[in-house]
């Protein structure tokens, strides 16, 4: 009797453990969730709405022609506000990169490149890269811009100020033909002509040309300028400009004297050793610069190669 009593006695002992390690446990889990619930409302709170992770610095990088007001104004816009109310925007932890990439491109056409750098805790860096622009290309329906690479944007992305401020070489193309965006719109050897002549021309005889071209075809080759003095200036890259230059040079030096050139309505130099002139009362005159061309272009071979 007594042994069955001390069985007993042992399985009631063995419940009350049992339901005393229960209840630890659970008392243990509930500590447990409580803490958890209270880092991650903690976390929530530094993260999302203390100022911890507010963007206090803005640099932008990269900036030539653009100015910095208007791209900073776009960016202080993006930081401005809250979510549903309740969030301030102004967090760099949900401060939207691609969002702002987007808006800087869509807005400034400018911008070629865009890249948004986070730095922990409170900058935003945002880096640029401009389009350099280099020429003015205009058909019978609209302007294009042309960059360093030839590629043509619509100019009518720009506003006037942007494009006066440019103060590009612009070319008149009157053929009429349809100006693409999708291939580059002129070869990269009459580019290349077009925006070398004015300098060379001011450099080898000392004329100054407007930044105003026109071309009858772009295929053709042919280029019309005109001098700040009122006369113009036939060009054909086929002949090409060193050749040209000095078929000009020898006529300016050897039969159109300083003081007679207010009187040029224009010299044509696009027959290769043919230099044909005339002046506002109608004369026209032809002067052959084989020899003296042949000559000068001699020289500025030996030039380069010196």
């Amino acid at each position: 009797m007594t042994s069955m009593i001390s069985i007993i006695n042992k399985r009631k002992s063995r419940q009350e453990n049992v339901l005393q390690r229960g209840k630890k446990k659970s008392s243990g889990k509930w500590l447990y969730r409580l803490v958890l619930v209270l880092f991650l409302a903690t976390m929530t709170y530094v993260l999302f709405f203390a100022d911890f992770l507010g963007i206090t610095e803005i640099k932008i990088v990269g900036l030539d022609k653009l100015e910095d007001a208007p791209i900073r104004s776009l960016v202080e816009n993006k930081r401005s506000g809250k979510y549903l109310g309740l969030i301030n925007r102004n967090n760099l932890l949900l401060f939207s990169k691609r969002g702002l990439e987007k808006e800087l491109l869509d807005k400034f056409k400018r911008i070629e490149e865009v890249r948004i750098e986070k730095k922990f805790p409170d900058e935003i860096n945002v880096i640029l890269k401009e389009r350099i622009f280099t020429m003015l290309l205009c058909g019978s329906q609209a302007c294009y811009i042309l960059n360093e690479k030839g590629v043509a944007y619509p100019a009518d992305n720009f506003s006037p100020e942007e494009l006066e401020k440019e103060n590009l070489v612009t070319l008149a193309d009157l053929g009429g033909a349809e100006i693409s965006t999708e291939n580059n719109p002129l070869e990269d050897d009459f580019r290349q002509f077009i925006l070398a002549l004015g300098t060379r021309v001011q450099e080898e005889a000392e004329i100054r040309l407007k930044k105003k071209y026109e071309t009858p075809s772009r295929m053709s080759g042919d280029l019309m300028t005109e001098t700040e003095d009122g006369w113009k200036i036939y060009f054909s890259n086929e002949v090409g400009m060193e050749k040209e230059l000095a078929m000009l040079r020898a006529v300016l030096e050897h039969k159109i004297e300083k003081e007679q050139q207010k009187n040029l309505e224009y010299i044509d130099l696009r027959i290769d050793n043919k230099v044909f002139y005339k002046f506002k009362d109608g004369t026209e005159k032809m002067q052959e610069t084989e020899s003296s061309a042949a000559s000068e272009v001699k020289k500025e071979e030996k030039k380069k190669k010196d």
